[in-house]
């Protein structure tokens, strides 16, 4: 666990002093490197990195058609194989770039990247690049298309969510309900939802597969996914208490983040699928306020109580993350301990 510590204390090392010495940017550049180190210098450490590395192997020898990922995702494997003949390498290199688009986006999005830091580099970046890939290429590539929408480029956002969409599907929804509460027009709801249900016209059997396998799991019960929902409230609550945030966003967004996490934690209660929905509708709070500051020309005005909530919010996604690395699953801990690509497992 000593790697994961260590990045987490820089982490919240410098989310503090960037926030005293109001030099954000250069905090979240330093936050980033030891977390970019874990992911390009790994060995099979993450609970799906070994799925995914014999998932390259039949795509590489048995083509397309043998892929159960999206086609997306699929063709770019297919185009890495060609440079790459280890499947591992591959791995590093999809988690390598995942995490620099990811920054990226994340620069382009805030002048000053205090949700940068305070959400997606505790709770998404190490996740995002050595568990859940494909969520996480297509999760960046639809913060990367969430920068073109704040400066008026719809064209290059639709591209963007369209080719998250062929990588992992679940970012249609993320796309769709970014689009839909910063326009907040009829006819971009009615958009959004035409686009959805193309999506699952064309995806319609792969995401029943989904559903399916995930309402076989059941329940997480306990205390997890309290952290999403309560770093949604402490956000939230943030803007609500800071006389010079409260505008950034309107109370109907942020009202309908809010219920769709909270059905969302409780629909955890019982299958495992509501724990993923957290994660999105997380992502979806900070991409929303992210965006609309860059679409406003405007930045966090960080007051004191602000500072607080946000910091606690990073706190408690800090700490709920480092839990995760650390439980084991069917006495397997697939991140714990972390070991090196040059290392044997333990």
């Amino acid at each position: 666990m000593t790697p994961y510590i260590v990045c987490y204390l820089v982490l919240v090392v410098s989310l503090g002093t960037g926030l005293l010495l109001d030099k954000l940017r250069m905090a979240a550049v330093i936050a980033f490197v030891p977390m970019f180190v874990l992911i390009a210098l790994r060995g099979i450490v993450g609970t799906d990195s070994a799925v995914y590395i014999q998932s390259f192997d039949i795509i590489r020898y048995q083509g397309f058609l043998a892929s159960s990922f999206e086609p997306g995702f699929t063709v770019l494997v297919e185009i890495l194989s060609w440079f790459f003949r280890d499947s591992f390498d591959i791995l590093i290199v999809l988690g390598c770039a995942v995490a620099l688009i990811m920054l990226a986006a994340g620069l382009l999005l805030e002048r000053i990247p205090l949700l940068f830091m305070a959400i997606v580099l505790p709770y998404y970046l190490l996740d995002m690049t050595m568990n859940g890939l494909r969520y996480g290429l297509a999760f960046a590539i639809v913060a990367l298309g969430a920068a073109a929408l704040a400066r008026g480029w719809l064209k290059a956002f639709v591209a963007c969510g369209i080719i998250a969409a062929s990588i992992q599907i679940s970012s249609v929804l993320l796309a769709a309900s970014l689009w839909a509460l910063m326009e907040a027009r009829i006819r971009t709801f009615l958009a959004a939802g035409f686009g959805l249900i193309v999506a699952f016209v064309l995806f319609g059997d792969y995401v029943g597969d989904k559903v399916s396998q995930n309402s076989d799991i059941s329940g997480i019960g306990g205390i997890s996914g309290v952290a999403p929902l309560l770093a949604t409230v402490l956000v939230i609550a943030a803007l609500r208490v800071s006389q010079n945030n409260r505008d950034i966003i309107s109370n109907i967004a942020l009202l309908s983040i809010f219920i769709m996490q909270l059905a969302s934690f409780l629909i955890a209660r019982q299958y495992y699928a509501g724990l993923r929905l957290q994660g999105l509708f997380l992502f979806l709070l900070y991409l929303s306020l992210a965006t609309a500051n860059k679409k406003n020309s405007r930045s966090f005005v960080i007051d004191r109580s602000f500072m607080a909530f946000v910091f606690a919010a990073a706190v408690i996604l800090s700490l709920s993350r480092l839990k995760n690395f650390h439980d084991d699953v069917d006495n397997l801990a697939p991140f714990n301990p972390y070991y090196f690509s040059n290392e044997l497992s333990a």
